[in-house]
């Protein structure tokens, strides 16, 4: 295992939103001017559960508010004046405003997309609407089928109410190559272990490169998740031993090996770091890039060193990524590099820097992001806002660093006390030596690969 701790990166659609929901604590107390109703509105979803609303009963209105003064910024009393005001921003549920029949029909015999209203038809379908859709999918026009996939996974990206599971299944086996890869795209959060073999079939079999690619980057998700002990073994290992199978075969296409590379850089298996380091090595740039994605990906901050010395690589693409990559390790000796990276020529290597110094912090880096935010450059400035709300949250959820790198704590990760990757100072840049014992992945010989 390496010496680091494998995270999912932050997704709102895994945190509910606290507009949505109506508070759980609330009085009646009727009073000479009638029905008046105070609650304790908790802004922080955690507290939800502090006061019960047994607890509540028989407080007084003077009562409840020295209680939600002396709990502080957490609560507040709500009464029927601000009713309105405390659920303005709450969003409606989407509704389809017509049948799946309908839809199909209009996607079928009339030219344009409808309105969006109308797609929302697509989303949670039941078994019987799923299998209703497979049978008439592709009677809708490619082009028209293409343009739904594409607005409705952009959509979901933000919208929480849309669930495209059902209907991305059924697009899985469409015809055309662009169709299936949105698909894949828009299943990237999708873990349900049905999905496994599709993937992986897609993966070895599709005719297009760049579903196999998608396929590669989706099965990703079932490593991360195989780490994370949120997966049963034997289905990480599946998707896993896939990844190997089309990384090592030299007769696949470049984009699908390096993109199998990317997605088994979240394994922790010893063999992963040789994977890794054959392609840092490779003759070909893309390959080396993706090396150096896996590195930040792995969460072994023994690459610390290697990455920042890619900071002064002559190939944009190669100090970008590695911008990243010191981020992802939380290379703090790397932040003069990453300074300096911010007037870099290419908007790319600045954006990915930017990224990088919100997960590094410190003041020097959140005063760096502040300029930015105050600069003339829109893009840059959203960049360093995001960066900013990545150092807040890092700081005050976590509240420790992703990474054990404390030596008391090196039996809890199978160290070697020969490894002399332990001495090496991530401020050092030095070239990676990995370990004789690391040439074998998961007991499988890799010389075919060599001959």
């Amino acid at each position: 295992m390496a010496k680091g701790k494998k995270h999912k990166q932050k997704n709102n659609q895994d945190k509910p939103q606290a507009q949505h929901r109506r508070p759980n604590h609330d009085l009646r107390r009727k009073t000479g001017a009638g029905e008046r109703r105070f609650e304790l509105r908790p802004d922080d979803e955690l507290s939800n559960d502090a006061l019960s609303g047994d607890e509540l009963e028989g407080l007084d209105a003077q009562t409840l508010r020295r209680l939600s003064e002396a709990l502080g910024e957490d609560f507040e009393i709500v009464g029927p004046e601000d009713e309105q005001e405390v659920w303005d921003d709450a969003v409606p549920p989407i509704r389809a405003t017509i049948s799946l029949d309908q839809l199909l029909h209009r996607l079928t015999h009339e030219q344009g997309l409808p309105p969006l209203h109308e797609l929302y038809a697509l989303s949670d379908l039941s078994r019987t609407d799923a299998e209703t859709l497979r049978q008439h999918w592709e009677e809708i026009p490619v082009i028209q089928r293409r343009e739904v996939i594409n607005q409705l996974v952009n959509l979901a990206e933000e919208n929480l109410d849309l669930h495209l599971g059902p209907m991305l299944r059924v697009a899985l086996g469409d015809a055309d190559a662009d169709v299936r890869q949105a698909a894949v795209r828009g299943l990237w959060e999708d873990q349900d272990a049905d999905l496994i073999g599709p993937l992986v079939q897609l993966l070895y079999n599709d005719p297009a490169t760049m579903v196999r690619a998608a396929a590669a980057t989706a099965l990703g998700s079932y490593v991360l998740a195989g780490e994370l002990e949120e997966l049963d073994t034997a289905l990480a290992m599946r998707a896993e031993e896939a990844l190997l199978a089309v990384h090592t075969d030299a007769s696949a296409p470049l984009e699908v090996r390096r993109r199998a590379l990317e997605a088994i850089a979240f394994s922790g298996e010893a063999g992963v770091r040789q994977l890794i380091e054959d392609a840092y090595y490779s003759p070909d740039e893309p390959m080396r890039v993706s090396a150096l994605f896996a590195m930040g990906r792995s969460a072994d901050i023994r690459w610390r060193g290697l990455v920042r010395a890619e900071l002064r690589n002559p190939s944009p693409a190669m100090r970008a990524e590695a911008a990243i990559a010191c981020g992802e390790l939380e290379a703090r000796a790397a932040l003069d590099d990453l300074l300096d990276l911010l007037n870099d020529h290419d908007e790319n290597v600045r954006l990915a820097s930017i990224f990088a110094l919100g997960r590094i912090g410190g003041q020097d880096a959140s005063d760096a992001l502040e300029m930015i935010m105050a600069g003339d450059n829109a893009v840059e400035a959203e960049a360093a806002e995001h960066a900013l709300e990545e150092m807040q949250f890092y700081a005050e959820v976590n509240a420790v660093s992703l990474f054990d790198e404390s030596l008391d704590d090196e039996e809890e990760w199978d160290v070697d006390p020969s490894d002399e990757w332990y001495e090496m100072d991530e401020r050092a840049l030095g070239e990676y030596e990995p370990d004789d014992d690391e040439l074998d992945f998961d007991d499988q010989d890799l010389d075919d690969e060599d001959e």
